[in-house]
C-alpha cells in the first residue's frame, strides 16, 4: 500500500518484527527497498542457505 502511494521516487523502509529471511523477502516483494532489523546476520545466513534454483549460489 505504501509503495503504491509514494511511487518509485521515494524509498520505503520496512522495520519491526523482521527476524528471518522469509519475512524480509516478503517485505521486499511488498515494495520495501530497505530493511531495518537487528537480525541482519541471521537473515544473510538464511539467504546463503536458500535454494535459488541455481545450486544454492547467490
Amino acid at each position: 500500500l505504501l509503495r503504491k502511494t509514494v511511487g518509485d521516487e521515494i524509498g520505503v523502509k520496512a522495520s519491526g518484527g523482521i527476524r528471518d529471511y522469509k519475512t524480509a523477502l516478503a517485505m521486499i516483494k511488498a515494495g520495501a527497498n530497505r530493511i531495518g532489523t537487528s537480525a541482519g546476520v541471521k537473515i544473510i545466513e538464511e539467504l546463503k542457505r536458500a535454494d535459488f534454483g541455481s545450486g544454492g549460489k547467490l
